[in-house]
């Protein structure tokens, strides 16, 4: 089933613009519903106790500069997201609208993260973009963790998403084979699918043969490489058959190894979130 609702967290981090446009992209793409949230705490909340040294008169003002920059950047967000869609032909409403691509844009205050984990739930696909330092957000690791929906990762400059080759990082697990079948809606529109996989697969697990008959069924037509056991690790291998194949999606399941902040997300996982310049459908 085509993705319905599509959801993405938005902020003044910059490539807002470019975030959006490729968002707005993927709507058109499926003529799918985005519900762009902009999720911000309260700079009052956030300083609370690093004021209290401050007389009240300073507390008060300094709390409505902070106030009043964060508006102005929220409403400046808003018109660029009001204007992108109206250059996109993506109709501004707050439900889906059968064969059109919509958006709507909502206000919530409170913890970025913590509201996505609640409202990716009712979504189809979450978009996040590449962090500045390449490491896992909180909102990343929310999105991917705690919402049992795929997280579309994208590149933060990419503003026109269009999916053409994919490639499946495939190894039989469980993340793995979930990930491929919340990606059908993009492997059944791209004019070639190439499963990677390594030379062995365990016993206990499906074989690339396993997902290209799945695929198949699905009317989907892949065909099976084998990834470079010599690269620098799995993550790496992956992305070299990418770029040798011109393949402009990836799809792969995203491991987590231990409740620790530090240590959660996999290896793969780690590396795509690093080095990937295309964008990548995850499952966990």
């Amino acid at each position: 089933m085509d993705p319905k609702v599509i959801l993405m967290p938005v902020y003044s981090r910059g490539n807002e613009i470019e975030r959006l446009r490729g968002a707005l992209s993927l709507a058109r793409h499926f003529n799918a519903h985005l519900r762009v949230i902009f999720a911000q705490s309260r700079p009052s909340d956030l300083l609370g106790t690093e004021l209290i040294a401050l007389s009240a008169t300073v507390r008060e003002q300094v709390i409505s500069i902070m106030d009043d920059d964060a508006n102005q950047n929220r409403g400046e967000l808003r018109e660029n997201f009001e204007q992108l869609c109206n250059e996109n032909d993506v109709v501004i409403a707050v439900k889906p609208e059968d064969g059109l691509p919509t958006a709507s844009w909502c206000e919530i205050n409170g913890a970025r993260s913590e509201l996505i984990a609640i409202h990716g739930r009712v979504s189809d696909l979450i978009v996040i973009p590449h962090s500045k330092s390449g490491d896992a957000t909180a909102t990343f690791e929310e999105a991917i963790l705690h919402t049992g929906r795929p997280v579309f990762l994208v590149p933060r400059g990419m503003w026109e998403i269009n999916i053409t080759k994919a490639l499946i990082g495939w190894d039989g697990g469980l993340e793995c084979t979930k990930a491929v079948r919340q990606a059908l809606p993009f492997l059944k529109r791209a004019s070639g699918v190439i499963i990677g996989a390594g030379p062995d697969t365990p016993s206990d697990r499906p074989t690339a043969r396993d997902a290209a008959d799945y695929l198949a069924y699905h009317g989907v037509s892949a065909e099976i490489q084998l990834i470079d056991e010599k690269a620098a690790s799995t993550g790496a291998a992956l992305l070299n058959l990418a770029t040798g194949q011109s393949c402009d999606l990836l799809v792969t399941g995203a491991y987590a190894h231990t409740r620790l902040r530090h240590r959660l997300l996999g290896g793969v996982t780690s590396h795509m979130l690093k080095h990937a310049e295309i964008p990548v459908l995850m499952a966990h």
